[in-house]
């Protein structure tokens, strides 16, 4: 259960993507500087998507507004998505990248097309970033991150609220219309982040994993308490069964509990387990070690 053993092989082959994906927003970066035609070209509006011009959904995410744009949209590739590289491995980190680009574009675009938007051309890999952050929230709940807001005021809070706070900072960016900010790219790219996570890397019930309201409601705390189930040693488990605190066999638990959570680590990682099935295997862990 060490991290190096259960990261995938690829994630620590080769370079990595986020160097890749930096180097490139760079290298467009000096082209775009020096090229006006090359930025209309390749930017993205809600006119062209809707010609047809659907390509520009990807194009738009290397370019940028300016250097400030450019540097933070790197730091974040590299300090989020690093992570995310080397817990998912690298086709599922460009899947989640790319793609949050793409629908935080389309839902951009969406919401210019309904009228609630001005339409305005776009640039910017923030709602890959956005996508980036928001599965790092979901896979390091807990984690404390500590920031320098205009690189001098510190501060630290847990990545969950971290999530919170780039939601409430998107829907207060709509709400006020023109602030000359993608805030449409940025909540699509989050949206797909969360979704990236509880669909494909914390799996579904078709491979095992609770459904996925089950998942949503262990996560935030919601819906009835969980009853303790005990076995000889004091290793506890939770059970949503309505009859209360019970007793069960080890070898029962061993089979019912924790052969499922192994499973779960074989088939997609540590990193899915949720804070339920932790308990969990730490408690037994423990009780094995006696």
């Amino acid at each position: 259960m060490r991290e190096p053993d259960w990261r995938p092989q690829t994630a620590r082959n080769g370079v990595s993507l986020c160097f890749i994906l930096i180097i490139l927003n760079v290298l467009f970066y000096v082209i775009q500087s020096r090229s006006n035609q090359f930025e209309a070209s390749w930017l993205l509006h809600p006119s062209a998507v809707k010609n047809g011009e659907v390509w520009k959904l990807v194009t738009f995410q290397f370019l940028h507004g300016g250097f400030f744009h450019l540097l933070i949209n790197c730091l974040m590739i590299w300090f989020a998505g690093r992570q995310i590289e080397q817990t998912l491995g690298k086709p599922k980190f460009l899947s989640l990248y790319l793609i949050a680009g793409v629908l935080g574009g389309l839902l951009q675009c969406a919401l210019s097309w309904v009228g609630f938007l001005p339409p305005a051309g776009v640039v910017g890999a923030s709602a890959g970033v956005s996508g980036l952050i928001a599965a790092f929230a979901m896979l390091l709940w807990n984690r404390e991150l500590t920031f320098l807001i205009m690189f001098i005021i510190p501060v630290t809070m847990r990545a969950k609220y971290l999530l919170l706070v780039l939601v409430v900072i998107d829907v207060a960016g709509l709400a006020a219309g023109g602030t000359g900010i993608a805030h449409g790219a940025h909540l699509g790219g989050v949206m797909w982040g969360v979704l990236f996570v509880l669909l494909f890397v914390q799996g579904g019930t078709w491979n095992g994993a609770e459904p996925l309201w089950e998942r949503l409601k262990d996560r935030f705390n919601m819906g009835r308490e969980r009853r303790v189930v005990t076995i000889d040693g004091g290793a506890r488990a939770y059970s949503r069964n309505d009859s209360g605190s019970e007793s069960v066999a080890e070898a029962s638990f061993v089979e019912a509990e924790i052969d499922p959570i192994l499973d779960k680590i074989s088939k997609n990682g540590i990193q899915s387990l949720n804070d339920r099935e932790r308990l969990i295997l730490e408690q037994a862990r423990k009780k094995m070690g006696r």
